[in-house]
């Protein structure tokens, strides 16, 4: 096979300073080498993550290998799938027989499960590149584990990188990888993608299976892309899907809800800036802006608590508290709460999590999507080693728990710098199965002014960055 261009005259720093797309399109062009670009990933891994410890384990050969086949099928005229021959990363509880799986938990550390994922094989199937595994919360809670990497923001080592999938928000951010896996229970993929200036999307329930994933409240996960931007994501939840886009077409979705009182109160001011940044542009594309308020449910929070800490509990039964010794704090803490709920106390919590559901999809009949920050502070500072933060005003989860209780797809993408210079992120809620619609809606907008946030483009210096610096 001819190449179209050369590959000499591909800059791979500037080529990994693209969206997914353009990433994806260049190697299924064959304008780049699989295996060039995947040897410049593992180098600039190799470079960077020592610093950033992004990856927890980086699976080079397997990887390599993976590039030569998807270089020998293009050479045969044959195309793998819709990631052919790019390389992304999985968050470490995802699966895989090519590598070990530690939920980030210290005690599973070098555990080999001997099995993909099924998500794992729907990507390989679509032609991926594994580099590796990412470093993540402890058993997905909401800190590390003494002994585990926490992975440190690009942006500031002192900004919070933002929940378990932190790994995930580091390697896209810092251009460690075309993409990644993440997880969501109550925020995970959107705390991330907010803090590190990427995208992510917590998708419908059921979209993405989580077979062979490793479960923190089955009740609550979702499995999704993190990406640069909108279309990367939708680019890759096709591939973990395994599913086309045959959702409603974006444009007969126009009624953009909102809630008026987060302009004048309930947010910081610059996290309310940046909520009417979003509704300008909404509204300047052509949507119809609605005022509206969120259900009333006052044991909302309390019903995502309960399920998580029994489920949690359950799930960690034949090692806690028998290597109780071996956990974290965080993550003990919430499997305690756990135990210490009855079959009654679990049994009312789901009850309840349907009533939710109901609401919030009767809200849905009103509206098409609904505009939501991702936390109502600027992104916190951090407390600790461990990655926890040390202020928050009120409850961190009070825009992303209904997300995972109802199963809602739930879209957050960074829309400004706060000064300090840290990512600030939004979120727009949609109904169920508008998963690709509402990517759609995310890519308009971020082609729209609401600009997707970079590390690279333009400050690439030897293959690396100054990052901002915290003003304490």
């Amino acid at each position: 096979m001819t190449l179209s261009t050369p590959i000499a005259a591909i800059r791979l720093p500037e080529l990994i300073a693209k969206p997914l797309a353009q990433v994806a399109k260049a190697v299924a062009k064959g304008e780049v080498s699989s295996v060039a670009l995947t040897q410049h990933y593992l180098e600039r891994i190799a470079r960077l993550n020592p610093s950033l410890r992004a990856y927890i384990t980086v699976t080079a050969e397997t990887a390599l290998a993976q590039a030569d086949a998807a270089d020998r099928a293009l050479a045969e005229g044959r195309t793998l799938g819709v990631l052919h021959g790019v390389p992304i990363a999985l968050k470490d509880l995802c699966e895989t027989d090519f590598a070990p799986t530690s939920n980030g938990m210290a005690i599973f550390r070098d555990r080999n499960t001997g099995s993909n994922a099924a998500m794992v094989g729907n990507l390989l199937a679509a032609g991926a590149v594994i580099l590796g595994k990412l470093a993540m919360a402890e058993g997905a809670c909401s800190t590390h584990h003494p002994k585990m990497p926490v992975p440190v923001n690009p942006w500031g080592p002192l900004f919070r990188v933002g929940s378990s999938s932190s790994g995930s928000g580091v390697a896209v951010a810092a251009g460690l990888a075309a993409a990644a896996v993440g997880s969501d229970t109550g925020g995970s993929i959107r705390f991330p993608s907010a803090y590190c200036g990427i995208t992510g999307l917590k998708p419908s329930r059921g979209l993405v299976s989580t077979d062979g994933i490793c479960a923190m409240a089955p009740s609550l996960d979702h499995i999704g892309p993190m990406a640069s931007n909108a279309e990367g994501c939708a680019l890759l939840l096709k591939a973990m899907s395994g599913h086309d886009n045959t959702q409603p077409a974006q444009e007969k979705m126009r009624r953009f809800g909102y809630l008026p009182i987060l302009l004048n109160d309930g947010l910081d001011p610059e996290v309310a800036a940046t909520y009417r940044c979003l509704l300008d542009t909404a509204e300047r594309m052509g949507l119809d802006l609605i005022a509206c308020d969120l259900p009333d449910i006052p044991y909302l929070h309390e019903t995502w608590e309960r399920i998580c800490a029994r489920e949690t509990a359950l799930g960690h039964a034949t090692t806690y508290p028998a290597k109780s010794q071996d956990y974290g704090q965080a993550l003990a803490t919430l499997i305690e709460k756990g135990l210490g709920l009855s079959d009654d106390d679990y049994a009312g919590a789901l009850k309840r999590q349907a009533e939710i559901t109901i609401l919030w999809e009767k809200l849905f009949e009103e509206i098409d999507w609904l505009a939501l920050p991702v936390h109502a502070a600027i992104p916190p500072l951090l407390d600790n080693a461990l990655g926890a933060p040390n202020r928050s005003v009120g409850n961190p989860l009070e825009y992303t728990s209904a997300a995972n209780l109802t199963g809602l797809p739930a879209l957050a993408l960074s829309a400004s710098r706060d000064s300090r210079g840290c990512p600030i992120g939004m979120q727009i809620m949609a109904p169920m199965h508008a998963d690709f619609a509402l990517l759609e809606l995310g890519s308009r907008l971020q082609s729209n002014g609401l600009l997707p946030l970079s590390l690279l483009n333009g400050e690439i210096a030897g293959g690396c960055w100054s990052s901002p610096q915290v003003q304490k």
